[in-house]
């Protein structure tokens, strides 16, 4: 059953949206009729199964009935952001759509010393609003109750700020060492609300950008044996997380 996100919240039991991309899919390219059902998630991420009442096809409305859903949530237990290097376009965009269906909550593009793409000032924002609508309907697609926000930093230093409980790099110089627990042990230890994991670019880190970051709380930590893509090393972290706090038994 299809779920979208509406900029609203609801008081009543009997709405009516008026925006034009949901009636376009619902009523043009899905053919729904009165009395079909869909999901809403709505401002307060509180979720709704939405019996349709009544289509308006002049003004391009659609009226529906509301029942708050009881299905559980779909988000992971703790706050995950997605750090990556910028790459190439279609890199950034799958990256985009693959890290919201595992889960992330916030993802960040950022320059970095060895990165082979820069985005120009004038461009940041057409670019955000593109990967935003990306990671929108790739909530829907994955019924997310959240959209995880897009934000893009000019330097890799910016990243010192964050204030998550667990701060990560995946830096591959730890994995050729043969380090590959430190990331479990610490997810094992740490009763954390919010993790944060930061990505090269292919070319990896300079040496001066994870002593940075090491300095101020990151955790150099290797995924694993084999080398990845800049683009899979964030998938497998999130893997890890979904693992840990979703599908371990301990």
């Amino acid at each position: 059953m299809e779920q979208y996100f509406v900029n609203q919240t609801f008081t009543t039991n009997l709405v009516t949206i008026d925006d034009t991309e949901i009636f376009k899919h619902v009523v043009t390219v899905l053919r729904h009729k009165v009395s079909d059902q869909i999901y809403f998630v709505d401002k307060l991420k509180e979720l709704y199964l939405a019996t349709i009442q009544e289509i308006d096809k002049d003004n391009k409305t659609i009226k529906f009935e509301l029942v708050k859903s009881d299905k559980p949530s779909t988000e992971l237990p703790v706050e995950v952001t997605v750090a990556c290097s910028l790459s190439k376009k279609d890199k950034v965009e799958w990256i985009t759509q693959k890290a919201t269906e595992l889960g992330a909550t916030k993802l960040i593009f950022f320059n970095s010393q060895y990165s082979i793409m820069h985005w120009k000032q004038n461009v940041v924002e057409k670019k955000l609003a593109r990967l935003q609508e990306i990671a929108k309907n790739a909530a829907q697609q994955s019924k997310r109750r959240i959209i995880p926000e897009v934000i893009y930093l000019s330097d890799l230093s910016k990243l010192i700020g964050d204030n998550s409980d667990l701060k990560f790099i995946a830096y591959e110089e730890s994995a050729k060492k043969g380090e590959s627990s430190l990331l479990v042990r610490s997810l094992d230890k740490e009763s954390a609300k919010s993790i944060i994991g930061v990505f090269g670019p292919e070319g990896g880190f300079s040496p001066k950008e994870v002593d940075l970051l090491n300095e101020h709380n990151y955790l150099s930590v290797g995924l694993g044996p084999r080398i990845m893509r800049a683009e899979t090393a964030p998938m497998y972290f999130l893997s890890v997380l979904s693992y840990n706090y979703e599908l371990s038994s301990k």
